[in-house]
């Protein structure tokens, strides 16, 4: 009887959707704020969040009609998206209560992502709990579930490694130059090549404090473009050979056909660097720096096959990790319906104390209590106080457990036939009442 509210998520991602699909229907923080109230006012839902990155767009909704409402959603995505519904169906997948909970605390913890473990998704899924707030879209229940993905999230990462180990090759080729010098404050480090896996090294290298990145490419502009966004500094190609020596750390990525460094020009960089330590890092296919030049004392060389051995241990490192999260995030989804069952309780609870307690107002009003000193008056009613709160204490403490099995309803509604209860009105407040004053966590 439209009683029980779900919580629904409709949605795509990755694992469901190809890029453009995706890019298309991407709803940027700017735009939520437009998007949101479109959502608010599909028939049957009473609240609702998104999120969505650049692998994900999720609608989260509370609803009493969850079929009525996930249709409504495909219709907002597919009007935001310019793509017909019949197109975006093909990728949707949509889940329900527990499931639906379950899964958002796996995105939350980086076990749906691409790169499972990545620390982002938790920030993103904290800003999408706070732009639905402030859109004021999401009450009781969304912001709870917000909160407590956030929560499982935080556990998923103190208690196990899942977001430890480099699980990138350009990651990799970073933690090993840690390995090898200690720490990369105050190195050079030498980026030949201006690709995607040069910048992103490059980024890391920067991250982990080098205090000089040099860039080079055979073309100057690519090399100054790459430099600009990472803070370094472009050089030309050939001013870079002759500058070798300079570097402690050179990662490689070019395109080249030819290895572009060979065992000589190494050894004559390593003889003006008086043999101190120099890291060589080839990620290019086919290789760039001719294995030759490893043998030399104090070279230190890594190619792209010692980096994906790494990256290999490291993923499934974190798949086993992934096992310890999913006992975490069953604990706290069990916690979060213990919480949501509790308050379909909560109204008949009111509303039972109310009943007894006007019952009792009713009698000692009639009783008249006259010949009695305002002592004993205070005396008869503390008695019947007593009295009415040790009858509904069993009552009540029985309700409180079957509510965090999650099958109060029948209870709830015998309740209500046998004492002649009104629940409608205590749901409604219940329902009109700001987020913030629900009790924070059912005893479990």
């Amino acid at each position: 009887e439209g009683e029980h509210m779900s919580i629904v998520v409709v949605g795509l991602s990755h694992r469901t959707a190809p890029v453009e699909i995706r890019d298309g229907v991407a709803v940027l923080p700017q735009a939520l704020q437009s998007v949101l109230p479109r959502l608010h006012v599909l028939k049957g839902v009473l609240e609702c969040g998104m999120l969505s990155t650049c692998n994900r767009t999720e609608a989260y909704l509370v609803t009493d009609q969850p079929d009525q409402a996930s249709e409504g959603v495909v219709a907002v995505l597919s009007e935001w998206s310019e793509l017909k519904a019949s197109v975006l169906e093909k990728h949707l997948f949509t889940h329900t209560d527990g499931r639906a909970i379950r899964h958002l605390f796996e995105v939350a913890s980086g076990l749906d992502s691409l790169i499972m473990g990545e620390p982002q998704i938790a920030g993103q899924v904290k800003d999408a709990g706070e732009a639905a707030m402030e859109a004021g879209v999401s009450r009781t229940i969304l912001n709870r579930l917000f909160r407590a993905a956030t929560e499982a999230s935080k556990r998923a990462r103190t208690e196990t490694e899942i977001g430890t180990g480099a699980v990138s090759i350009s990651f990799a080729a970073v933690e090993l130059a840690k390995k090898i010098f200690g720490n990369l404050e105050g190195q050079v480090a030498f980026v030949l090549g201006a690709g995607e896996m040069s910048e992103l090294t490059a980024r890391h290298l920067v991250e982990n404090g080098v205090s000089s990145l040099i860039v080079s490419s055979r073309t100057l502009e690519r090399a100054e473009n790459l430099a600009e966004r990472v803070n370094g500094q472009a050089i030309p190609w050939q001013e870079a050979m002759e500058q070798l020596h300079r570097a402690d750390v050179v990662i490689s990525s070019t395109s080249a056909e030819d290895p572009i460094l060979y065992r000589d020009q190494v050894a004559g960089a390593m003889q003006r660097r008086r043999n101190r330590p120099m890291f060589l890092i080839d990620i290019a296919i086919p290789r760039d720096i001719d294995p030759d030049a490893g043998e030399l004392y104090n070279v230190f060389l890594y190619d792209i096959d010692d980096l994906e051995s790494v990256v290999g241990a490291n993923l499934q490192k974190r798949q086993q990790e992934a096992k310890k999260v999913e006992v975490i995030l069953e604990e706290e989804v069990a916690a979060f319906l213990a919480w949501q069952n509790s308050l379909g309780v909560v109204p008949a609870i009111v509303a039972l104390r109310s009943h007894f307690q006007g019952l009792m107002a009713a009698e000692l009003d009639r009783a008249k209590l006259t010949d009695l000193t305002e002592d004993q008056k205070a005396q008869v009613t503390d008695v019947i106080r007593r009295y009415m709160n040790k009858l509904l204490h069993s009552p009540i403490t029985r309700l409180k457990e079957v509510a965090e099995m999650g099958d109060a309803l029948s209870h709830v509604e015998s309740l209500a036939h046998l004492f002649d209860l009104e629940l409608q009105e205590e749901r409604k407040k219940m329902r009109d009442k700001p987020a913030e004053s629900t009790p924070d966590r059912v005893q479990s």
